[in-house]
C-alpha cells in the first residue's frame, strides 16, 4: 500500500483520494471476510479447497504480473529473485507445519 500510495501521490492524485480509496477497499474486504466465515461451514471440503486455490492464483498472478517487475526496476534484481524464493519457501514451511 505505501509503495501504491507514493506512486499515486507522484502522479498527482490527492491525499484525500487516496486514503478514500484504501479505506473503502479495507471496507469491502472485511465485508467480504464476515460473509465468508458466515458462509464458511454451509461448504464442502472440495469448495473450501477450491476457493483457497483459486486465491492463491489469484495472488500468484497479481504478484507476477506487478509487484516482481517493479521490485526488479526499482532495485537490484537478484535480491528480489532471492527474497520472493524466499517468500514463498516460508509460505510453504507454515503450510506444512499447520
Amino acid at each position: 500500500a505505501l509503495s501504491s500510495s507514493a506512486n499515486m501521490k507522484r502522479q498527482g492524485w490527492g491525499r484525500r483520494k487516496i486514503f478514500l480509496m484504501w479505506f473503502s477497499l479495507m471496507v469491502i474486504t472485511a465485508i467480504g471476510a464476515g460473509l465468508g466465515f458466515l458462509l464458511a461451514d454451509s461448504l464442502g471440503h472440495t469448495s473450501l479447497v477450491f476457493m483457497e486455490g483459486l486465491a492463491a492464483g489469484a495472488m500468484l498472478t497479481m504478484i507476477a504480473s506487478a509487484m516482481i517487475p517493479e521490485a526488479v526496476h526499482m532495485s537490484d534484481s537478484s535480491a528480489v529473485g532471492i527474497s520472493t524464493l524466499a517468500g514463498f519457501l516460508a509460505a510453504i514451511s507454515f503450510k506444512l507445519l499447520e
